[in-house]
């Protein structure tokens, strides 16, 4: 064997090892960084405290970020990092259809940052760009949602883990008394708080679907979101050129006709399943005008 050969067998074996070092190190401290969390959040004592376990969480997995709990349909902002928002501002869940879909489904949720999608205080300007909202549910209640802003440094598995481990702490029968300081429970004989917004008539009434075409139709919900998203990204002045037209098919028919095939595919598959990417091309890309969409596009999927 040459000596250079020998050398660089001997190079590769001390990289390899070096690898693999590192990577057991970065396990070793991702495990610990979870270890630390969880144990926060089992011991956990008040509101407070679950929401900082909550924000200290997130931060390992986002650089931009927004917390809010939720409760008679109002979003209250508790923490953030990076986004520069008055503290404990509020709005409500109604005026911002990304955040009402979240609570509705208790599903994760992709979406522009568009002041109708996430209120005004999220929004961004010309281009908007991309968030994602993670629900944080105690049982059947969404009780909090985290917002954070996509980017190279987000980890949406973090993310969802996180949010899964705080949700699992707040179904401990053991904490049901401070459960109240985060989302306070109906009692009788009080008032109840403004319900959400209603959906659109075409909804389906969720609590009487299974808990199977429940997951199915939450799923059909973010492919509509993420197909209608990446046009709006890809071509925004074709987007603004259909509009002004009132011809947004004639612009995007091979996108529209591949999304809407591979949307029947998936999920018209069930009695109660409604189009969905139907319902989001209206709502985010013709202005909730139908005639907006153009005289050929070919309707709801049946």
């Amino acid at each position: 064997m040459h000596v250079l050969d020998s050398a660089w067998e001997t190079l590769k074996r001390e990289f390899e090892s070096a690898s693999e070092e590192k990577q057991r190190k970065a396990r070793r401290n991702a495990t610990g960084e979870l270890n630390r969390l969880f144990r926060r959040f089992r011991q956990y004592e008040n509101g407070e405290q679950w929401i900082a376990a909550v924000r200290d969480g997130v931060a390992l997995a986002a650089r931009e970020f927004a917390i809010y709990t939720v409760s008679g349909g109002e979003l209250r902002l508790r923490a953030q990092q990076g986004l520069g928002l008055e503290e404990y501002a509020s709005m409500a869940a109604a005026s911002a259809s990304a955040f009402r879909s979240a609570i509705e489904t208790r599903e994760p949720v992709v979406t522009l940052r568009r002041a109708s999608d996430v209120g005004e205080a999220l929004a961004l300007g010309e281009a908007p760009g991309r968030a994602h909202l993670v629900p944080i549910l105690n049982g059947e209640r969404v009780v909090a949602i985290v917002f954070a802003a996509d980017g190279p440094e987000l980890d949406m598995d973090a993310l969802e883990l996180v949010a899964s481990m705080g949700s699992a702490v707040l179904e401990r029968q053991s904490n049901l008394g401070i459960h109240t300081q985060i989302a306070p429970a109906k009692t009788a004989g009080t008032p109840e708080a403004e319900p959400p917004a209603k959906a659109a008539p075409e909804m389906p009434a969720w609590a009487q679907l299974k808990e199977e075409d429940r997951r199915l139709h939450a799923r059909a919900q973010r492919f509509a979101r993420v197909a209608v998203a990446k046009m709006q990204l890809a071509r925004p002045e074709a987007c603004r050129a259909g509009l002004e037209q009132s011809n947004l098919y004639m612009f995007f028919q091979a996108e529209l006709d591949k999304a809407r095939e591979s949307y029947a595919k998936q999920f018209m598959t069930i009695p109660s399943m409604v189009d969905y990417l139907h319902l989001e091309l209206l709502e985010s890309m013709a202005a909730g005008e139908e005639r907006n969409l153009g005289a050929d596009y070919p309707g709801h999927l049946v």
